[in-house]
């Protein structure tokens, strides 16, 4: 994990460390020290998350988490408003698909990812293409099939042979699902701006492959 926090990639460490926790559980981990964890964790993040609104203009020049985290609370504020820019749309392109959406690869002049107010939407932000083309169904859709491959991991790793097969499936099951969560989030405005492709959607031969 500080390897990865070193380079910096903090999404990554974030998720590697949900990873871990997933496979601690399933490895034979009491749930009551999981909880416990949680319980210390969770109060630690909210004076974290305080202490930064307080002192967000001295921190945000020095670490751009930190702007991250500002433009996701406070997106209408003139210093973020460019940090948030690419969320901010994606919310809109979203809420434009409506139910049905605009159509698959359609040509209409006011969409958002046509316009060019989404940048590179094949990558991050691929869940908001998918609202404004497909709508809310196609969302639904995108949500389920996640869901499906993340849960035939896990039922896969119920049938293993040994406690190895057992980890690696639900190691597997953790990242897809994570993964989805945080991308999902992040485009639907549920979470700061991390970084994270959208597992079998977002454009991407490396990605797709290690999947």
């Amino acid at each position: 994990l500080v390897l990865i926090i070193t380079q910096p990639d903090n999404s990554t460490t974030i998720l590697t460390t949900l990873i871990f926790i997933v496979l601690l559980f399933i490895g034979g981990l009491s749930y009551k020290i999981v909880l416990s964890v949680m319980g210390i964790t969770i109060p630690i993040v909210i004076v974290a998350l305080s202490y930064i609104i307080t002192h967000a203009q001295k921190l945000a020049k020095d670490y751009y988490p930190i702007r991250r985290i500002m433009a996701w609370i406070d997106p209408s504020n003139p210093d973020y408003s460019s940090t948030a820019y690419q969320q901010t749309n994606s919310i809109m392109a979203i809420g434009s698909g409506q139910l049905r959406g605009k159509g698959l690869n359609n040509s209409v002049v006011t969409s958002m990812k046509n316009s060019n107010y989404i940048s590179e939407p094949q990558t991050d932000f691929i869940f908001a293409v998918a609202g404004e083309e497909l709508g809310f169904l196609g969302c639904c859709l995108i949500v389920a099939l996640e869901f499906l491959i993340a849960l035939e991991c896990i039922m896969v790793g119920k049938n293993a042979r040994d406690v190895s097969g057992t980890l690696i499936c639900c190691g597997m099951a953790a990242l897809i699902a994570f993964q989805s969560f945080i991308n999902i989030c992040v485009a639907t405005g549920l979470m700061p701006n991390t970084g994270l492709p959208l597992p079998f959607v977002s454009y991407g031969l490396t990605s797709l492959i290690s999947l």
